[in-house]
């Protein structure tokens, strides 16, 4: 039994659609804005100062810097997100993709408050995997990707 794969062009939106891809990008960059500021706000000074004295400057140099990574992180995920919003997109895929990016983006912001540490690692890690999850089984994704190994080869 042979397995072939479709090497067609990449998905276009439909047309009249909505939301454009550019549309749609600007409302997932948003999302993820928020979700990071709401990160860094959740947490407050008075909170934020506790835990600095509790844990001493040392481990918290560290937590900053781990939240700062962990922010790295974050982009490299959205990135990949961001390049599957070029293509038509169901509105149960986007919401997946918008609770899962925002879930992620918020992680980095309460680690560096640092009284959330437990929370932000949870929610920063329990979205990127659910966020490599959707992009690894989402079939736009792979159409897209044999369209790009097809205009190479």
């Amino acid at each position: 039994m042979a397995v072939t794969f479709a090497t067609t062009t990449p998905i276009a939106p439909a047309r009249g659609a909505i939301f454009t891809p550019t549309l749609l990008r600007a409302g997932m960059l948003a999302i993820i804005a928020a979700a990071l500021v709401a990160g860094f706000a959740v947490t407050g000074t008075q909170a934020t100062h506790l835990a600095i004295l509790h844990d001493g400057p040392a481990l918290t140099r560290l937590m900053r810097f781990m939240a700062g990574l962990k922010a790295v992180m974050v982009m490299a995920a959205s990135a990949a997100v961001l390049w599957r919003l070029g293509a038509a997109i169901s509105l149960p895929r986007l919401v997946a993709y918008a609770v899962t990016c925002a879930s992620m983006a918020a992680g980095p912001g309460l680690i560096w408050g640092m009284a959330h540490i437990g929370l932000g690692a949870l929610l920063l890690h329990g979205g990127l995997f659910a966020t490599l999850l959707l992009v690894w089984f989402d079939p736009a994704v792979s159409a897209r990707l044999a369209g790009i190994i097809a205009a190479r080869t």
